[in-house]
C-alpha cells in the first residue's frame, strides 16, 4: 500500500504591529488580502496568533509592538482552515453582520423579517442566534461561559442596529438612559419632502406644545418615493408621524394604508451613540443605507 505523502509544514509570516488597530485590518494589510471578509474568515478559522496566542475575534485591538503571525501562502491558509476544529455554532452560521464588538457589548445588524427577541423559547429570534453564537465561542476558546442580554428591541418588519451586552448591570444602565442617547434612522416615504427641516414631537395630553424636535435631511428622491435621514430612534417614530402627515407623506409599510413596495417597513436604525459612565465608555455604531430603499427610489 502506498504511503500517504506527509503534509508540508505550514510556513508562517511574523510581523510586529506598528500601529494600534483591529486585528482584521492588520492581517488584511500585511497579507494583501482582497477584502476584510477574507481577513475575518482567516482569523475566525483559528489561523492567526497575537503574541503566540490564538485569537479568533477579528475586532481584537492589537497594540503597538505586539507580534502577529499568520500562514504565509494561500495554500497554507486553505489547509489551516480545513484542519481547524469545527465550532459548536460556526461563525459563518451567524446570519447577521456584526457591526461592533468589545468585551462588554456587541452590536449586530438585525434584518427586517426577524423577530428581535421573544419570551417563547421555541421562536427562532435574532437574539437567540446571537446568544448561541457567543456562548459557543466562549466554550470554543476555553473561556468561562458568560451570560448574554439584549438591550433594545426592533420591530419584526424594521431593520437596524441591535445591541446585546454580557453584563446584566450594564443592560440596566443602558436601558435606563436609552431615551437620552443619540439615534438616527433612514425612513422610506411615499411622497415628496422639503430638502431639509424638522419634525415637532407629538404633544402629550395636557401639553400646549412639545419642545422636542427631530431634524431631518432629504437623502434621495425618485418622484414618488423619498428617503429621509432623521435624528430619531425607532422609539421616536410615533412622535414624528403627525409631521409626516402634514406633508402628505407616509412611512412605507407602516400602517394598513401605507404603501408597501418592500414587503417590510421603511424604517432602518442606522446610527446609535451610547455612553456609560460606570465604564467611562462611548460607543458609536453605524450601518449603510439599505439597498432595498435605494432600489425603490431609482
Amino acid at each position: 500500500m502506498a504511503q500517504r505523502t506527509p503534509r508540508p509544514k505550514t510556513v508562517y509570516r511574523r510581523w510586529i504591529a506598528e500601529i494600534e488597530a483591529p486585528l482584521h485590518a492588520l492581517v488584511r494589510s500585511e497579507l494583501q488580502l482582497g477584502s476584510t471578509t477574507a481577513a475575518r474568515n482567516l482569523i475566525k478559522g483559528g489561523s492567526v496568533r497575537v503574541s503566540d496566542e490564538q485569537v479568533k475575534i477579528p475586532s481584537t485591538i492589537v497594540k503597538v509592538g505586539q507580534e502577529i503571525s499568520a500562514p504565509e501562502s494561500k495554500e497554507d491558509r486553505k489547509l489551516e482552515r480545513a484542519d481547524a476544529p469545527k465550532s459548536i455554532r460556526p461563525a459563518d452560521d451567524l446570519p447577521f453582520e456584526i457591526l461592533y464588538e468589545d468585551h462588554d457589548l456587541l452590536c449586530y445588524l438585525k434584518p427586517a423579517g426577524w423577530v428581535a427577541a421573544s419570551p417563547n423559547p421555541r421562536v427562532d429570534t435574532s437574539f437567540t442566534r446571537v446568544k448561541e453564537f457567543l456562548i459557543a465561542r466562549d466554550l470554543e476558546q476555553g473561556n468561562p461561559e458568560r451570560p448574554v442580554h439584549f438591550v433594545n428591541l426592533l420591530d419584526k418588519d424594521s431593520s437596524g442596529i441591535a445591541v446585546v451586552v454580557r453584563d446584566i448591570a450594564l443592560r440596566r444602565r443602558l436601558q435606563e438612559k436609552w431615551g437620552e442617547f443619540r439615534f438616527e434612522s433612514y425612513l422610506l416615504l411615499k411622497g415628496e419632502m422639503p430638502e431639509d427641516g424638522e419634525f415637532s414631537a407629538r404633544r402629550k395630553p395636557g401639553e400646549k406644545y412639545s419642545a422636542k424636535k427631530f431634524p431631518f435631511r432629504k437623502m434621495r428622491s425618485g418622484g414618488r418615493f423619498t428617503i429621509l435621514r432623521v435624528q430619531a430612534g425607532l422609539q421616536d417614530i410615533p412622535d414624528i408621524l403627525p409631521g409626516l402627515r402634514h406633508h402628505n407623506c407616509m412611512v412605507c409599510g407602516l400602517g394598513q394604508e401605507a404603501p408597501d413596495p418592500l414587503g417590510r417597513q421603511g424604517v432602518h436604525l442606522f446610527r446609535a451613540v451610547m455612553t456609560d459612565e460606570t465604564l467611562d465608555a462611548m460607543w458609536e455604531v453605524k450601518t449603510r443605507m439599505p439597498k432595498e430603499f435605494l432600489r425603490v427610489v431609482k
